[in-house]
């Protein structure tokens, strides 16, 4: 089974992301959920005993210092890969909720060392049902400087190398069957990438710095999708339709740059 495959098998509901995303997480703690903790995992002297012991509480009640501390060590002062992936539902709940004291890229790459696509075909499938239940939530909900699509691409797209379901859902999220609430939050995040991104409209190079270092086939992917004629027009309708209120006056700006992003494109 490819990842891209597990990840392209969408189940979202769109009247209620929160739920869905919910549901994804207890999806994810059962696939785990025989992956047994070993008692005996060798450890560096830096780690107690205490600490160990502590990992072997039910690993959705872990606490979130404790797993970060494992997930940074896993693999070579404290435990194996195999350590890892009984620990890895909580790391990534946490890690959605901005709850997990370690940056998620370092996350991502602790997880790419032990080896996740590999895991089996159920924890494979349950991590991107997760991911895309994550993803759904937030491109659903309003843009913060912490919680915005810009920011939640770069480490993902290093753990998935395809973007092709999340740009479809977004699309979805923008669309005129989307509850408003819903999309006006997906509308934001687009606004949000053209002007608080690093992304530059005159300079289309920039997009890379929108995706984790050497994912060419993401960037170009990204690429593709803000200069399709689908996403120009979403964006313009919104533009429209928010007229006269500063969130319209900043999507006015979205539409402008995004026309300079497209032609910049075109002519590189």
């Amino acid at each position: 089974m490819s990842i891209p495959s597990a990840l392209h098998d969408r189940r979202y509901d769109p009247l209620d992301p929160t739920a869905s995303f919910a549901a994804a997480a207890a999806h994810l703690f059962e696939a785990f959920a025989d992956v047994a903790f070993d008692p005996n995992m060798a450890h560096a002297p830096t780690v107690s005993e205490a600490e160990v012991a502590a990992l072997g509480a039910p690993v959705a009640e872990l606490a979130p210092e404790l797993v970060a501390r494992f997930a940074l060590r896993a693999g070579s002062s404290w435990g194996t890969a195999e350590d890892l992936r009984r620990v890895a539902p909580r790391a990534l709940v946490l890690a959605a909720d901005h709850a997990l004291p370690l940056d998620r890229t370092v996350l991502w790459e602790r997880l790419r060392a032990a080896g996740w696509p590999a895991w089996p075909d159920h924890q494979v499938e349950a991590v991107a049902r997760f991911l895309r239940a994550e993803w759904a939530r937030l491109v659903r909900s309003e843009p913060r400087p912490a919680h915005a699509v810009h920011r939640w691409l770069p480490p993902v797209s290093s753990a998935t190398h395809d973007l092709s379901p999340f740009l479809d859902d977004w699309h979805e999220a923008l669309g005129p069957l989307t509850p408003p609430a819903h999309q006006h939050a997906a509308v934001g995040h687009l606004v949000a990438l053209l002007l608080d991104s690093p992304l530059r409209p005159d300079l289309p190079d920039t997009v890379a710095d929108l995706v984790a270092p050497g994912e060419d086939a993401a960037a170009l992917q990204l690429t593709n999708w803000l200069t399709g004629p689908a996403i120009a027009h979403q964006l313009q309708q919104a533009a429209t339709e928010l007229d006269g209120t500063q969130a319209g006056r900043r999507t006015a700006l979205a539409v402008e740059r995004l026309g300079r992003f497209t032609r910049a494109t075109a002519t590189r």
